[in-house]
């Protein structure tokens, strides 16, 4: 037999028991049922708990107790206690094989009826305040689970840095946590003014082959209602709305995807503006997530209607959904942002020298494709090395900024091309300009004293003879300053140019008026001793402090945790394996690996660089060839050189120019 609908029920022996009661059935609210029917009901409890009085004789108890703790043993969503018919100090309850916590007490068959019905009802009270024990522990597990599952969102999503993956796993966690079957997210657009202007689809739980489409933000369709006026939507059936509705349900989807669309729950994300930023749209509640509905399952009673609950967590999701991406484009504008702040950095640097114009950005793209390069060696030292996102990033804005520094370099000296600047080469010139005129005024002076004394008399041979001392004068000092001139390119300095330059700064002329001047000064011979290059010492120590000052500036940017070695990676790139370079003379196990490569990249591409006008662009190969004279001088490092040339990561620059 079945039971009634009512979850209260008492099983007794007593055949008179339910005319004895009869005068308390409204306050017992209590269905009888005979001991003897036990076995041959079924307590189909419908999810709830069963209160389950037992009022039977001592002598059933005894001959019936094994089978009764049977029952209660199968049955678990019923909750039961015995009233014993037994004298008061009755115990024998005690050896059988029920739990002592069941048995409510004993009452005698002499008894008064008003006694027993107070411990029906004393018995029954007991009962529900079990039940409703259980059934609040259970709410405070289920909220626990709910809290906990929101906790883990929200750490999932604040942690999420990939944009595409955080909007997934936003819908996937509002679908989680109210058991939907599929579901779609929306962001809305924005234009110039930062107004609303469109609803962006973005990904769909169903996983559609569909390209992103936009909807109007208006009350027309479901997501864009609930974008225009920031209220959510809980439709139990989109199939039966009833018309009078602003918004229409679009059935496309269902179409194109063989789906069935019933429930549906639509809730806004809000910033902390109150803004709406997105839409998630969850579809067809059910008992169970992980279970996969079927076509037909769709369209019956498998789907629920969204609750209350349901309701809230999703909004909770939702909160936390729009903070996360809220953040995320923060992240992305606060990464533009310092992407242009780097980019105007070295573009205003590179300014002061135009000739190394774009030199940086081409250090960062050799040195991004040898770390990109190393990351695919199996074999050899570079195996177990691996640079991730955020370290190629690190390793790119290192090599951006490697010559920040040189903001501190007095622009003479940082585009200085030759050893003299013009106006000192144009003054010795002006110099020798006027020691020629000089000479040519002592001659002419030479002349007149002889016709004063001499008269015609032999002056066409005289004039012949001072002409001559002219021209080898003139051609004495014409040869000076083309020493000069030749001494003060940045190449090699000869030797033969180098003996003749001490010779000449020895020289001093002695003018008309009497005066001694100096063919050369002391500075100007110093410079153009130079025996490489264009800069003497305390010019190239002034050069070289670009480096520290490139790191004292940028370790006074706050770097995030992955981008904290940036200071130390710049700082290291002007190093040499054998200590032998600068700032601090560190040795190879002292360099970082990505200073290492940026070395590389950095010779690689002033060896290349076809702008600069003190010096010509060498061919690949040669370029290549002094790279490897600068491994035998352990300046580089031979293993990365090697991988530079062998992956080819120079190519592509090269191929732009």
């Amino acid at each position: 037999m079945n039971p009634s609908s009512d979850s209260k029920y008492i099983i007794t022996d007593d055949p008179f028991f339910e005319g004895k009661i009869s005068d308390f059935s409204k306050k017992l609210k209590t269905k009888v049922l005979s001991l003897s029917d036990l076995p041959n009901t079924d307590f189909d409890s419908h999810g709830k708990i069963i209160k389950l009085l037992f009022y039977i004789s001592r002598y059933e108890l005894e001959n019936k107790h094994k089978e009764i703790h049977q029952f209660l043993k199968e049955n678990p969503t019923i909750m039961s206690n015995i009233i014993v018919r037994a004298p008061i100090d009755y115990t024998g309850y005690m050896a059988l094989s029920i739990e002592e916590e069941l048995f409510f007490t004993n009452v005698p068959d002499d008894a008064p009826l008003v006694f027993l019905i107070k411990n029906l009802v004393n018995a029954f009270t007991s009962l529900q305040m079990i039940v409703d024990k259980f059934e609040l522990q259970k709410r405070i597990n289920v909220s626990t689970n709910e809290i906990s599952k929101l906790t883990k969102i929200g750490i999932s999503l604040a942690n999420e840095k990939d944009f595409t993956k955080l909007l997934r796993d936003i819908l996937n966690s509002a679908r989680e946590i109210s058991n939907s079957d599929s579901g779609s997210l929306y962001l809305v657009e924005k234009d110039e003014r930062g107004n609303p202007r469109n609803l962006r689809f973005k990904i769909s739980a169903l996983d559609l082959n569909s390209d992103e489409f936009i909807l109007p933000i208006n009350k027309k369709s479901i997501a864009g209602y609930v974008a225009f006026t920031g209220k959510q939507l809980n439709i139990p059936n989109v199939y039966e709305l009833s018309g009078k509705e602003e918004y229409k349900f679009n059935s496309d989807f269902d179409r194109m995807s063989n789906y069935y669309s019933k429930s549906m729950l639509v809730v806004p994300m809000k910033d902390h503006h109150d803004e709406v930023v997105g839409v998630i749209q969850l579809i067809n509640r059910k008992k169970n997530f992980q279970t996969k509905l079927t076509l037909d399952e769709m369209k019956s009673s498998s789907v629920l209607d969204y609750d209350k609950y349901s309701e809230e967590l999703v909004m909770a999701v939702a909160g936390q959904a729009a903070v996360a991406i809220q953040n995320n484009n923060l992240v992305h504008e606060i990464e533009t942002l310092f992407e242009g702040f780097v980019t105007a950095s070295v573009s205003a640097i590179e300014s002061r020298d135009p000739t190394t114009s774009g030199h940086s950005f081409r250090v960062a793209q050799y040195t991004v494709g040898l770390a990109e390069s190393v990351n695919g060696v199996q074999v050899g030292r570079f195996k177990d090395v691996h640079f991730n996102e955020s370290q190629i990033k690190e390793i790119r804005y290192a090599s951006l900024l490697h010559d920040f520094g040189k903001v501190g370099v007095r622009e003479k000296v940082l585009v200085k091309a030759k050893k003299l600047e013009d106006y000192e080469l144009d003054l010795i010139r002006w110099r020798f300009q006027f020691i020629l005129k000089d000479v040519e005024a002592k001659l002419a002076q030479k002349k007149i004293e002889y016709l004063k004394k001499h008269g015609n008399n032999g002056y066409p041979q005289f004039e012949k003879s001072i002409e001559l001392e002219y021209t080898l004068e003139k051609e004495k000092l014409e040869e000076m300053v083309r020493v000069i001139t030749d001494s003060n390119e940045p190449t090699i300095l000869e030797e033969g140019n180098s003996n003749f330059l001490e010779e000449i700064s020895k020289m001093s002329y002695h003018t008309t008026d009497g005066n001694q001047l100096s063919l050369l000064l002391p500075k100007e011979f110093n410079f153009l001793s130079i025996r490489r290059g264009s800069l003497d010492f305390e010019e190239r120590r002034e050069i070289e402090s670009h480096v520290e000052h490139t790191f004292q500036f940028l370790s006074k940017i706050p770097w995030t945790r992955e981008l904290k070695m940036v200071p130390s990676i710049a700082h290291g790139h002007h190093e040499k394996l054998n200590g032998s370079g600068y700032p601090r003379g560190l040795s190879s196990v002292e360099i970082p690996v990505q200073a290492k490569m940026m070395a590389i990249a950095d010779i690689f591409d002033a060896l290349t660089d076809q702008d600069r006008p003190y010096k010509k662009a060498v061919p690949l190969d040669r370029a290549f060839d002094i790279l490897k004279m600068e491994v035998r001088d352990q300046h580089i490092d031979g293993d990365l050189l090697d991988l530079f040339i062998e992956s080819r990561a120079y190519e592509k620059i090269q191929h732009k120019r």
